[in-house]
């Protein structure tokens, strides 16, 4: 079975067509778990009433996008796992190319695969990007992820007090022995809009504490998994803590010249560090994304 695991919150205006966006898909062999993680605008409400067969929905008083996601893995049954979120709709044609890969491993065998996504938008910059650009790639997302019970047993429970669930997964990704699968076809299409968790074309200083609060996964993860890491492992992740520490504290001429960590995280960390290059990352949105 494929469980999809989503997290929700205040997605009334959208989460229908998310949900319904999978139908096309059965009768396969999947279910939806869906957490609502506190809504006040009655999306729970819509999702109970839309009776849908395929779905399983948990109520909270709010716990945080990463536990909620948690939650929805404890809750599921399947052998294989997908993300999804309330405001983006899902490629049900791609769903079997997504999975198929992971049941040629033993259960024994941490797999992950991941597709490409296609963005859309009523903002004509943030819209239709197909990431990422390099035609034999998928997506390091968590949105692009599909993976095993296996991977899902050391990267379940998320850590609560993270911000979102991606940066944990892709670190459990890099660092825990997992065998990765391309699957360079469009999986997710993502919706990008102003309520996202992730906001787009806000000021710098927002962009500069969220990117912040996502790097706290390094720190979790270095603490957590410090034992099992070999020392060349360590070394990297305390030295990309310093690039994203330089980059917070807007210091990109030291930042780039830290040759101990790759030249793609500190270029991608640079046009982050100043309000100046965060404009021009903005200018020019679609050339820098997904490279």
């Amino acid at each position: 079975m494929l469980s999809i695991l989503m997290s929700v919150k205040n997605e009334a205006r959208y989460v229908e067509v998310a949900l319904r966006s999978i139908e096309p898909a059965l009768p396969a062999d999947i279910e939806m778990v869906v957490v609502d993680d506190g809504s006040t605008d009655g999306t729970a409400d819509i999702v109970e009433q839309l009776n849908l067969p395929f779905v399983r929905l948990v109520r909270t008083e709010g716990i945080g996008k990463a536990a909620a996601y948690s939650l929805a893995y404890e809750n599921a049954k399947g052998s294989y796992f997908i993300l999804f979120a309330g405001d983006d709709l899902l490629e049900p044609a791609a769903l079997e190319a997504r999975i198929a890969p992971l049941r040629f491993f033993a259960q024994d065998v941490s797999v992950v695969t991941f597709c490409k996504l296609k963005s859309f938008s009523s903002q004509k910059k943030y819209d239709g990007m197909v990431l990422p650009k390099n035609p034999r790639l998928g997506l390091e997302s968590g949105g692009c992820i599909a993976f095993n019970r296996c991977f899902a047993e050391r990267a379940f429970p998320i850590p609560s007090t993270l911000a979102n669930e991606d940066s944990w997964l892709m670190l459990q990704v890099r660092y825990s022995g997992v065998k990765v699968i391309q699957v360079p076809v469009i999986g997710l299409l993502y919706r990008i809009h102003q309520n996202n968790s992730y906001q787009r074309g806000v000021s710098f200083n927002t962009v500069n504490e969220q990117m912040w609060m996502r790097q706290r996964a390094l720190f979790f993860f270095y603490e957590q998994y410090r034992e099992q890491l070999s020392s060349a492992q360590q070394r990297e992740i305390l030295f990309e803590l310093v690039v994203q520490l330089l980059r917070y504290l807007g210091r990109p001429v030291p930042m780039l010249l830290l040759n101990d960590i790759g030249l793609k995280v500190r270029i991608k960390a640079l046009f982050n560090s100043t309000s100046v290059l965060y404009w021009l990352r903005e200018r020019f949105y679609k050339f820098f994304s997904g490279r």
